[in-house]
């Protein structure tokens, strides 16, 4: 219930100012100025790579099951080459199991939602694919459920954390305007986790569409 309530206070905060300011930015649109705003939103499949730790001399193999996920975005163009993005999506539950000397057990899972931001450079091209590579930082909304087996609660910790990304993608315009298109991205996502008994990085792959006021 505690990972609802984040998500929703997140998605009041990133929805209120579009609400705010939808009027402004369509009468700034209109008026011809060169500076765009966006919204889309998008599904991903999410593929949190397995690690390995040792402890106490035994060593542990982390497995992760692969997840859907869904998110929304915002964007700034600044020009034909440099868009701003703020990101934010639900990672949901990823199963983790922990396999040493040939036997497995499942310890819980984990869900995250990463609030990010990324600016954008496209390559120049002269015709509706238009690919880019990202670079940005986030926060990671991250949780750890033992549910299923309690005896490992007290013994696993998975705090939220700072971290870093980079993707690369493209927008496919869908009409003449180059108000609409379909985006593909792929994001790697690294959080600062190293001080948690469970250390993460992920491979996001998304789809989704996206509209600019212009």
């Amino acid at each position: 219930m505690r990972f609802v309530n984040k998500f929703t206070c997140i998605v009041i905060f990133c929805i209120l100012p579009v609400c705010a300011y939808a009027q402004q930015w369509t009468s700034l649109y209109e008026s011809g100025q060169n500076n765009t705003i966006g919204i889309g939103v998008h599904i991903s499949h999410s593929r949190i790579n397995d690690f390995e730790k040792n402890l106490n001399g035994v060593t542990l193999d982390y497995l992760f099951d692969d997840v859907p996920g869904y998110g929304i975005q915002m964007l700034y163009t600044c020009n034909e080459f440099i868009t701003l993005e703020v990101s934010l999506d639900n990672i949901i539950e990823s199963d983790i199991t922990v396999r040493t000397s040939g036997t497995k057990s499942k310890i819980g899972s984990l869900s995250t939602i990463p609030l990010s931001l990324t600016g954008r450079l496209y390559l120049p091209t002269d015709n509706i694919l238009k690919p880019y590579i990202g670079l940005g930082f986030g926060y990671y909304f991250n949780s750890f459920d033992a549910a299923d087996n309690p005896s490992v609660a007290g013994g696993f910790d998975m705090d939220d954390a700072f971290g870093f990304h980079y993707s690369f993608g493209a927008d496919l315009w869908l009409n003449n305007h180059e108000n609409t298109a379909l985006n593909f991205d792929i994001k790697y996502l690294k959080p600062d986790t190293q001080n948690d008994n469970i250390g993460w990085d992920a491979w996001n792959i998304g789809i989704g569409i996206v509209h600019l006021f212009n």
